[in-house]
């Protein structure tokens, strides 16, 4: 008979596993992870928004991971 914990949306644990990577070693759980990654999202559509890019370079790998590097780089370390 062990413990049967209920977690309300957003408070489940971060095991780990999940935390390997995190930039941020007080995240402790799904919730404030989601903020985190929310917040560094939006500065990424903040950039977007102030640029004007050509579809060339828009369509391209570079321009693709340059945008996922400024969504995810303040909260994840490289190689996630």
């Amino acid at each position: 008979m062990g413990l049967d914990l209920e977690y309300i949306d957003g408070q489940t644990p971060l095991d780990e596993e999940e935390k390997e990577g995190l930039l941020i070693p007080t995240i402790a759980t799904h919730g404030e992870l989601d903020e985190f990654e929310q917040q560094n999202i939006e500065q990424a559509v903040q950039w977007t928004l102030g640029r004007s890019f050509k579809p060339e370079l828009v369509f391209t790998e570079d321009f693709v991971r340059t945008v996922h590097k400024r969504m995810y780089a303040d909260v994840w370390g490289l190689g996630r």
